[in-house]
């Protein structure tokens, strides 16, 4: 298999390996931080994900697109030349019998070189519209990058945990194993009921098929790894779950409460984007209500065609032109009014679910907030009822040494051992994905905008 898998004989050693990681974890730290930064091989997971995920380099793609769209809105800054030109048979008849009808073949031509000179600010509000795009799908990208590592994170987190519980289920097999190799023994001599026999059996499968949906899900995410981030090599997941300093946490969760939880609020990703699309749709209406002012532009023609003139029909002329032109929408069929209502409703409409949205972010930060505060108290008591489980152990070693209990005994007191550390595990991985949901919450979008970030 493509893994690691540990064999634990000692939970006692599972558990002090955790807890030496305790004074590293978030003590020297003043708020709490991404799992990564204990974890070498999860940090080159995500770092893979940033070039190679499928989203992102949609997302890379769609950033091109807008990059396109400024181009494009930029261009009406500059002069737009155009060519008209027609060649066929002209006829021209007169209703005064002093002039002669007259028939003639030939080309006409009509160059125009048009510039705008003043559009009512249309020109620069549908630039400013592409500038926001461009920066909102900057944005796009933090939220599905930050979306893509929250995964990444959480199946890394359940591979470490897996290797335990897999160790705990093999030394739940063997147990299961030894007590069946016994079995038909112990029933003839009357230790074993039929009906116990049959759950000793039933047991057994339970734990087979755990084993087997353990590794299917270590399958599963390893290939997981390789479709969406291109890891092909075997993971060493040779680092424990992080143990977070759950005393500096405490101390961090009175600060932040303490502090308030509103001045993050501006700097989160979707706000900013939703706050662009105000402004896009504030531009959008002085695009709008410039449909019906008069616009102005300066231009220049030549125009070449055939024309009867005294004493000659059908002589080429050239005309020159250079001046100002002037369109004015003046009645549209109330149509730009319409419009002007649809986009004033609109914006109206995207500032009070803004409001709403912030206000929901400050209630989920809260709510995730208490989610760490349940997630410390939990971890506590687990931590707490696996140090007293490890010295029962360390006792129940002692004595199977000196003969006084069982080595099925001593199995099974080694399994209940390691179930509690998989509790801690499990509380852990648990606690820091809640801490991975606050900081994607609140930290700045600008943190992964920056270069090399």
């Amino acid at each position: 298999m493509a893994y690691v898998t540990m064999r634990i004989r000692r939970p006692l050693c599972l558990f002090a390996a955790f807890a030496l990681l305790g004074a590293a974890g978030l003590a020297a730290q003043s708020g709490p931080a991404y799992p990564e930064a204990q974890l070498p091989e999860l940090s080159r997971l995500l770092e893979m994900a940033r070039e190679n995920a499928p989203s992102l380099v949609a997302q890379s793609i769609a950033k091109e697109e807008s990059d396109a769209r400024l181009d494009a809105a930029k261009a009406a800054y500059y002069p737009r030349f155009d060519l008209y030109s027609t060649i066929g048979v002209r006829q021209t008849q007169y209703s005064s019998s002093a002039a002669e009808d007259d028939t003639s073949a030939g080309a006409n031509f009509n160059a125009v070189i048009r510039r705008p000179l003043y559009h009512w600010g249309a020109i620069e509000a549908r630039i400013k519209q592409a500038r926001l795009d461009q920066t909102n799908e900057d944005l796009q990208r933090v939220l599905v990058l930050r979306q893509i590592k929250r995964g990444l994170r959480a199946n890394y987190l359940n591979l470490l945990v897996n290797q335990a519980s897999l160790a705990q289920l093999r030394l739940r097999r063997e147990s299961a194993s030894a007590q069946l190799s016994r079995l038909g023994s112990d029933q003839q001599a009357g230790l074993v009921s039929s009906l116990e026999a049959t759950q000793l059996n039933l047991n057994q499968e339970q734990t087979l098929i755990d084993i087997d949906a353990v590794e299917a899900d270590q399958r599963r995410i390893l290939a997981a790894y390789q479709r969406e981030v291109g890891w092909n090599e075997p993971l060493a997941l040779d680092q424990p779950v992080p143990a977070p300093d759950l005393a500096a946490l405490n101390a961090w969760l009175e600060r932040t409460r303490s502090a308030g939880l509103g001045e993050w609020l501006s700097d989160h990703a979707e706000v900013q984007r939703r706050r662009n699309l105000l402004e896009r749709e504030k531009a959008e209406l002085v695009w709008i209500k410039s449909r019906q002012r008069p616009l102005l532009n300066a231009a220049a023609s030549a125009t070449r065609d055939q024309r009867s003139v005294q004493g000659d029909n059908n002589a080429d002329a050239l005309t020159f032109f250079a001046g100002v032109e002037v369109s004015w929408n003046v009645f549209d069929g109330f149509e730009t009014s319409a419009r002007t209502r649809e986009a004033s409703a609109r914006l109206r409409r995207m500032e009070r679910q803004l409001e709403a949205y912030r206000a929901e972010l400050s209630a989920q930060a809260y709510a995730v907030l208490d989610q760490i505060g349940f997630q410390v108290r939990q971890l506590q008591l687990n931590e707490k009822r696996a140090q007293a489980t490890t010295e029962g152990l360390r006792s129940a070693e002692r004595d199977a040494a000196e003969g006084r209990l069982s080595a099925q005994a001593l199995r099974e007191r080694q399994l209940s051992a390691q179930e509690t550390s998989l509790n801690v595990l499990r509380a852990r991985v648990t606690l820091l994905l809640a801490l991975n949901d606050y900081l994607d919450l609140t930290l700045p979008a600008a943190v992964e905008l920056a270069p090399g970030a």
